[in-house]
């Protein structure tokens, strides 16, 4: 089982979204599988917008496994050699024509 559960607050050009993901334990195996344990991951993305008349500036910036929660995807082909990525932050700019 996993879920995820995020909001999206906005206020005039600013953007957060918290997210939170929650993996139950896979216990459910093919002869082949090793088991993976459960995890939960929490996740922060922000922007600001500059809008102009015909293009759209945007500075965002993401902060993913904030916990730095050491996790196994179980669908994983490397899960029992390499866990997934620790703890990041991501620096982002874009334009948008319209």
């Amino acid at each position: 089982m996993r879920a995820r559960v995020g909001l999206d607050w906005r206020y005039k050009a600013f953007d957060v979204k918290p997210e939170a993901t929650f993996v139950k334990d896979q216990d459910r195996l093919f002869p082949t599988e090793t088991r993976t344990v459960g995890y939960a991951l929490f996740d922060l993305s922000g922007s600001y917008t500059i809008a102009h008349q015909h293009y759209a500036q945007v500075f965002s910036v993401s902060a993913f496994n904030v916990g730095d929660r050491l996790y196994r995807n179980h669908l994983s082909f490397i899960k029992d050699l390499a866990p997934e990525i620790g703890r990041g932050v991501r620096f982002s700019y874009t334009i948008r024509y319209f």
